[in-house]
């Protein structure tokens, strides 16, 4: 599987934003949509003060947001106390990232770049190249599908986001008939 779906839940959209949790997911794309426990996926809960350390940032706005959301999402963003520092998360995903070539994001100015963003403060190499990124809202308009078409389980959990995103690229291949 040489492609990747990423999904970051973090506390700013600005491009330093602290990471709360890192969701991924290899996959082919137009090949039958598979059970998310049965993807190859890496995912990790990001311990928020070692991302703090490296002057990453979290906005009010952001916070606020959070407030808003499903008491699930907010444990998993911030409760849960299986973290990883982020170093180790990032250094993790390079080793399970290896083999991909193209990553994926729900749209191309936040999750791919923030990752990199993270990726550069802690002195590491982005695993992919910056002509590999795609972005999912794309493909979705050309494809004639909407968030409303996708399921709507376990929304702001990292892994489930990256789940639906693929579901969305299959229905818009199908759609297109690719």
């Amino acid at each position: 599987m040489s492609e990747v779906m990423l999904d970051l839940e973090t506390m700013s959209t600005d491009s330093r934003a602290s990471i709360l949790t890192l969701g991924a997911i290899k996959f082919t794309r137009g090949d039958p949509i598979i059970p998310l426990e049965k993807c190859d996926s890496f995912y990790r809960r990001i311990d928020l003060k070692s991302c703090q350390r490296l002057g990453m940032v979290s906005s009010n706005d952001t916070i606020k947001w959070w407030d808003d959301q499903s008491v699930e999402a907010r444990y998993e963003a911030f409760d849960n106390p299986d973290r990883t520092p982020l170093r180790v998360a990032l250094v993790e995903f390079t080793q399970w990232f290896r083999g991909a070539q193209k990553i994926w994001a729900h749209g191309d100015d936040f999750d791919c770049v923030i990752l990199a963003n993270a990726f550069t403060v802690c002195g590491l190499t982005v695993p992919w190249k910056f002509w590999n990124t795609r972005d999912t809202r794309t493909i979705y308009d050309l494809g004639g599908v909407t968030m409303t078409d996708l399921p709507q389980n376990n929304a702001h959990h990292a892994l489930h986001d990256c789940h639906r995103q693929i579901v969305g690229i299959q229905k818009s291949l199908a759609n297109l008939k690719l």
